[in-house]
């Protein structure tokens, strides 16, 4: 029985840490190889890549120490707007709830603010000539000879959204040809960019398709064509920056400039005639990636939240724990709420496996007389050890079953933990954060393995665990070979090293539900006992 609890436990450990390495090699998205420049039809999607994953998309100037910029401050954001190409060239988030601020967009560069334009012909102009930003300090505009260029932008009152109008008018004296990119995310807050594997653009179809891109591939300019685009999400790991179009755009083109991502909608092959004026409507959210806010202007936008193939579970995790801290408003006691819950929701496994270990540990001097009588025949060995298994109806697979259940929940906790903005700065008693590891001491310089903290959770994890098994072996009256107790001693240790550098409110859910289940242990073999 032992082995298999062994096999089990290691099982998992190789799951908790292999998993996300796995999931990288088969997502197809996550291309890093610089291709041949090629135009490639893959399920309805034209896709042109061009090879130059480390150089950059085009030579880049950066803006001109002249250059005006205007500053605008909403309850939910510092914007500037500069007059070099009339777009947004920096967006400080105000994350109310966190109290913090994030940069979101920061580019001193030509041609990677939002809303820049880069077109041909009689748009041309947009990037040479200076833009006009007016009294108002959200309107920019550029009225040349050929054409007159429009910006408008009106941000959302307690809201994580602004809405913008780009408004086209031909001034020359015949049709002309309307052939543009407009630039809708960038630098999507290097500070948060430190893990490249959060980083993702996702294009959102209206037939409910997604193509993602991820990774060095998002450095890699390429032009990918398909109808229906719904929207675009760039994304790091707690914010984003969604931009939805009223208009059909053909395509969505990425850049590295300056080593940093560029993505925005393409738009080619349009007529604009004598005097026409185009409008041309994005809606754009440029904020935390939390539910409601997400909702409160696109119920679709909470599409982007993504927590890796268990998604489903781990926003319903997602939702309880929220529920927990509407009441209690705390997230460290809605993880020791939702980790009470879910035991006992598998209080009826539990207690099946406790009580199949105690008949398991009942049967092993009758276990050791089979194995003495039959050592030198190991086929009715085995065929006498399940049939003493089926007379007393024991299952030596049960008591490894809550854990094999648990090991989807614990995934799809852990992913919750890691990536929701919502635990992001979260304080538990000495916690100040339960997205980080807990930190309960600094010290001055830095260990091998374990960083320049002491965390606390960790080792009082370690300590429940050693607990765990004390209570098993006094309750059951158990003896274990030395091998047994050397394994005994490791596994706690080996599971503190694993969690040492883990969110401190995934160790936090782990350290109660080891403790609710030696507490139920224990109670359940002291009645059993008496």
């Amino acid at each position: 029985m032992e082995k298999k609890v062994l096999v089990a436990v290691t099982l998992s450990i190789i799951v908790i840490l292999v998993y996300p390495m796995i999931l990288a090699k088969i997502n197809p998205n996550l291309v890093t190889s610089a291709q041949r420049p090629q135009l490639v039809q893959k399920q309805g999607i034209i896709e042109k890549t061009i090879d130059n994953s480390i150089k950059e998309a085009e030579p880049v100037s950066s803006l001109p120490s002249n250059a005006a910029t205007k500053n605008i401050s909403t309850d939910r954001y510092e914007v500037d707007i500069t007059d070099v190409d009339g777009s947004i060239s920096r967006i400080l988030v105000k994350d109310v709830k966190r109290k913090n601020d994030v940069l979101l967009v920061s580019k001193a560069i030509r041609s990677a603010g939002l809303l820049s334009i880069d077109g041909k012909g009689i748009l041309a102009v947009s990037s040479l000539q200076p833009y006009t930003i007016h009294s108002d300090r959200r309107t920019v505009s550029l009225d040349s000879k050929d054409i007159k260029i429009e910006k408008n932008i009106t941000f959302l009152n307690n809201r994580y959204g602004f809405d913008t109008v780009i408004k086209l008018t031909n001034k020359t004296s015949q049709t002309q040809d309307l052939s543009f990119d407009i630039t809708t995310a960038s630098n999507i807050s290097k500070k948060e960019m430190f893990e490249t594997r959060y980083i993702e653009l996702s294009i959102h179809y209206r037939d409910g398709s997604v193509k993602k891109i991820t990774g060095k591939k998002l450095l890699t300019q390429s032009r990918l064509y398909k109808n229906d685009i719904d929207w675009v999400v760039l994304k790091n790991k707690y914010y984003a920056i969604i931009a939805k179009p009223d208009f059909d755009a053909q395509g969505v083109f990425t850049k590295n400039i300056s080593g940093e991502p560029v993505v925005g909608f393409i738009l080619e092959d349009d007529k604009i005639a004598v005097g026409e004026a185009r409008t041309y409507k994005i809606n754009f959210y440029a904020g935390p990636m939390e539910m409601k806010e997400l909702a409160k202007l696109d119920p679709g936008f909470t599409k982007a939240l993504n927590f890796g193939f268990l998604t489903s579970v781990s926003l319903i995790l997602l939702s309880i724990l929220q529920f927990f801290y509407s009441v209690f408003h705390n997230y460290g006691v809605a993880i020791l709420l939702l980790t009470v819950c879910m035991n006992l929701c598998l209080y009826p496994l539990t207690l099946k496996s406790l009580k199949s270990m105690q008949k398991l540990q009942e049967l092993q001097p009758h276990i050791e007389k089979i194995r003495q009588e039959n050592k030198d025949n190991p086929t009715r060995l085995n065929k006498e050890i399940m049939e003493l298994y089926k007379r007393y109806s024991v299952n030596p697979m049960s008591g490894c079953l809550p854990m094999i259940l648990q090991m989807p929940v614990f995934i799809a906790l852990y992913n919750t933990l890691s990536r929701s903005v919502e635990l992001k700065n979260a304080p538990f008693l000495w916690i100040k954060d339960l997205s980080m590891p807990d930190a309960f001491f600094r010290m001055g310089s830095s260990i091998p393995l374990l960083g320049d903290s002491i965390n606390l959770l960790p080792i009082l994890m370690i300590g429940a665990m050693i607990l765990q098994q004390k209570i098993s072996q006094s309750t059951t009256g158990s003896s274990q070979s030395e091998q047994q107790k050397l394994m005994s001693n490791i596994m706690p240790v080996m599971f503190g090293f694993i969690f040492y550098s883990l969110p401190s409110g995934l160790v936090l859910y782990w350290l109660t539900s080891t403790l609710v289940t030696s507490t139920m242990q224990f109670f359940m073999f002291k009645k059993a006992a008496a």
